[in-house]
């Protein structure tokens, strides 16, 4: 099952309402006698940042870790040595809850809102309200694409509230993602609240929250803005995220635990998720908020569904219609003379024998074969890196001037050609994309020529993440009609019907430099020696361009105001905008 977003999600002109209130799209306020597992899952096998707690689902013994009762939810930690089963068995000295939202509650923008306490001010405490984007490969699992790992886009962090006892005057508001961890300040930073009263602050219920749109996010405590950051060159949290709520014990920022603490409780009053909407003028999200009204049950307000009626089970966008997960149509067919192409991959020409699209270099990267409207496309999921192998057909490319490839992705955020001699002699190439809309990159052969002995080439290899189509990898000498086509055209085909073709990513963040390591690369002779799995090589593309770049798509989309927003994929009764 295709998971709920696409990372790298379309850019549109989609409809929303000016923003005057909020509406309660999914809310939480723990008025029974245990915990709504439907909200929840205990993510039990969480053991992370040095942290000495276990973490359990126990909310009915004497010595539960999560108490609903009085209206509120407390999680609470407690000494006590423990076989901890989710750590296999490994010896703990406390228990504690860790509560998230994945697969149950799941929202792309709006107002994410909490009323919460915590009751112990001494060192060593680690209490947070927080949020992750969904593709984390984190419990639960489903299987839904949920395989990225912390803090690669589709698995970014960020902490809305997050209290250290050993620094208590402050709270933090943080951003976790490989953007701000390469030094780009476009993705969030940390922020400190100072409490006015000083960290006994804490032990008060106070509203924490924050507002998120595609071009800001910013946060709160009670009605005052703490801080507010300019997100539209940010690649992450385009997304749907799920909450957590935890009490973390030691660890990294928790620090040395005084040996005096018996019990420490987090207290939540509710939590609630909100859209905007223009129907009123509610400033917060609570119980007192007025529901979203949503019809027909997909996870859209009505106020800005614009497919009212959309059928059960079906997958929509962020205003209510159908999404297409997939290219409904193949890449146009190449136009370049046979005599001057030599062809790995495509139903246009005859290709080359004794290729083999799917050796074991170790690679995660599933690849099958589908079918594209009768075309035979190849597709990768789970992309991390992927070789093509001609080496019992090795090909003098010397002569030639490109190597084209037709690519369809709706959730990579980068992708890189690499092309290989024996050695092995290799170097990347980063493609733009375009999302959601087939593309051809033909790559001058000269961009490989200073470390690749074109006349001996003999793999190929893609470097990436995601789900990627792939059709027509060829190279070509350039003729008159190659050339016509190395403007940028519109083809028309392989789109959905309700998204935009805007490019998000337009290749690599860092320069390498000419030549890659044997460590990222194909393979000598048939030995196994590429761990690319680990490489972050990326090209820099200097001294060459694309030959052409060429994408296109059918579009059919809602405008109100020419707001610019990001459309998300949902699943009907399980996501929340």
């Amino acid at each position: 099952m295709f998971k709920k977003i696409l990372a790298g999600a379309f850019c549109a002109l989609i409809m929303q309402p000016a923003h005057a209130g909020w509406e309660v799209s999914w809310i939480d306020t723990f008025s029974g006698d245990r915990v709504n597992w439907q909200n929840w899952t205990a993510q039990t096998n969480a053991n992370y940042n040095n942290e000495v707690q276990c973490y359990t689902d126990d909310d009915t013994s004497a010595l539960r870790n999560y108490d609903v009762s009085d209206g509120t939810l407390k999680i609470i930690a407690r000494k006590g040595t423990v076989n901890c089963p989710g750590q296999d068995g490994r010896t703990r000295d406390w228990t504690s809850g860790r509560l998230n939202s994945k697969d149950k509650g799941e929202f792309l923008y709006g107002r994410i809102e909490t009323r919460l306490r915590f009751d112990e001010l001494r060192n060593g405490t680690w209490p947070a309200f927080w949020a992750l984007e969904n593709r984390i490969q984190e419990q639960p699992i489903a299987g839904d694409d949920d395989n990225i790992n912390w803090p690669n886009r589709g698995a970014g962090e960020i902490d809305i509230w997050e209290w250290h006892g050993n620094n208590g005057n402050s709270f933090i508001t943080a951003f976790h993602n490989t953007t701000r961890y390469a030094g780009n300040n476009t993705c969030g930073a940390v922020a400190y609240y100072n409490y006015p009263g000083g960290a006994q602050d804490v032990q008060d219920f106070n509203v924490y929250a924050m507002e998120w749109t595609a071009d800001d996010i910013s946060f709160f405590i009670n009605d005052t803005e703490v801080v507010r950051y300019d997100m539209t060159s940010c690649g992450f949290y385009e997304e749907p995220m799920f909450l957590l709520l935890n009490v973390a014990m030691g660890g990294t920022l928790g620090g040395p635990i005084n040996s005096a603490i018996e019990t420490a409780t987090l207290e939540v009053d509710y939590v609630a998720h909100c859209v905007a909407t223009s129907a009123n003028n509610a400033s917060r999200c609570n119980e007192t908020t007025p529901r979203m009204t949503d019809s027909d049950n997909d996870g859209i307000s009505d106020s800005v569904d614009q497919c009212p009626n959309t059928a059960s089970g079906t997958a929509v966008n962020a205003v209510g219609c159908e999404f297409v997960t997939e290219p409904q149509l193949p890449a146009s067919t190449p136009t370049v003379e046979a005599s001057s192409v030599i062809s790995l991959y495509g139903d246009t020409y005859n290709n080359i024998t004794n290729v083999e699209f799917n050796p074991n270099w170790g690679q995660s990267t599933q690849v099958s074969e589908v079918l594209v409207d009768n075309n035979k496309v190849l597709l990768y999921t789970n992309l991390n890196y992927q070789g093509t192998d001609f080496e019992n057909n090795k090909q003098d490319v010397s002569d030639y001037d490109y190597l084209s490839v037709d690519y369809w992705t709706l959730n990579s955020d980068s992708l890189s050609v690499f092309l290989i001699s024996p050695g092995p002699q290799e170097l990347p190439f980063s493609l733009p994309i375009t999302n959601g809309e087939w593309s051809t990159a033909q790559i001058p052969l000269s961009h490989y020529a200073s470390v690749v002995d074109l006349t001996n080439t003999f793999q190929l290899k893609i470097e990436g993440q995601g789900t990627v189509y792939l059709d027509n990898i060829y190279f070509a000498r350039n003729t008159p009609d190659s050339n016509n086509s190395s403007d940028s055209t519109s083809n028309n085909t392989g789109s959905s019907d309700t998204s935009s073709g805007s490019s998000n990513t337009t290749g690599g963040s860092t320069n390498t430099s000419s030549g890659s390591s044997s460590n990222t690369g194909g393979t000598n002779s048939g030995s196994t020696t590429n761990n690319s799995s680990n490489s972050s090589t990326t090209s820099n593309n200097t001294g060459s361009n694309l030959v052409g770049s060429k994408s296109g798509g059918s579009f059919s989309f809602y405008f109100l105001s020419g707001l610019l927003g990001f459309i998300a994929l949902r699943r009907r009764n399980h996501f929340h905008q």
